[in-house]
């Protein structure tokens, strides 16, 4: 067995079909860990319902956009092109591609999914505000993951 994209992708496979949250595994010396990470609906409904009961006034702006975007359904995905990691800036030094609040275009450079030692440019396909970050710094990525939601 050799470390190759479609292993990686049988172990993305397998993390959805025995429901596990993380897989290590190593060949030759190549090493790959994959952690599933998924936000709960029902939490988001609980943080919504939580701030409509208490009536709160003020709501960092940033935290507003997001709430009215989760309650609106006409939110657009820019999803990852391929299994890799992702990088939300090209170092660490560096400032992240984009922001919660930052508007961004069809074309402009979103994040970077590292796959095979090669640091691809993810290109966004959505135009409009962006109001989630899902990808987490460093976090591996399938193919159609949502890495952004843009409003």
């Amino acid at each position: 067995m050799k470390l190759d994209i479609e292993t990686i992708k049988k172990l993305g496979k397998s993390i959805e079909e025995h429901n596990l949250s993380e897989i290590s595994l190593e060949i030759d010396g190549a090493k790959i860990t994959m952690k599933k990470e998924e936000a709960k609906a029902s939490e988001i409904t609980r943080v919504k319902e939580t701030i409509a009961s208490e009536n709160i006034q003020s709501i960092p702006s940033e935290e507003e956009e997001v709430i009215e975007a989760i309650s609106q359904e006409n939110l657009k995905e820019v999803t990852s092109p391929m299994v890799g990691t992702f990088y939300s800036a090209a170092s660490p030094e560096l400032d992240d591609f984009v922001k919660i609040g930052d508007k961004i275009e069809v074309g402009d450079t979103v994040c970077i999914i590292e796959a095979m030692k090669m640091m691809n440019e993810v290109k966004s396909t959505e135009s409009g505000t962006v109001v989630s970050i899902k990808g987490g710094n460093g976090n591996i990525v399938k193919k159609g993951d949502i890495l952004f939601l843009v409003k």
